[in-house]
């Protein structure tokens, strides 16, 4: 395993002992490969958003299915309790 040195303000310091120290995480160490996870979550949740927004551009809905996707979107709603 690598290690590797990390500047973080004192206010982040103090966010990441206050993880560890609550319990959140068993060690600084372990806070910061979570957040690295997420991270890399959440670019990878904006790759297939990128990825859709890109197709969609490609191939836009016609009026139909725009407005199908509308009424089922209300319906939708409507049913939600």
């Amino acid at each position: 395993m690598s290690q590797i040195a990390v500047r973080l303000t004192d206010e982040e310091l103090r966010r990441l002992d206050t993880a560890v120290a609550t319990g959140a995480f068993r060690t600084r160490a372990d806070a910061v490969r979570a957040a690295l996870a997420l991270l890399e979550e959440k670019l990878r949740e904006q790759s297939i958003a990128d990825s859709y927004r890109a197709a969609y551009a490609a191939a836009p809905l016609s009026a139909d299915d725009a407005a199908a996707l509308d009424a089922a979107l209300a319906a939708a709603a409507d049913a939600a309790p």
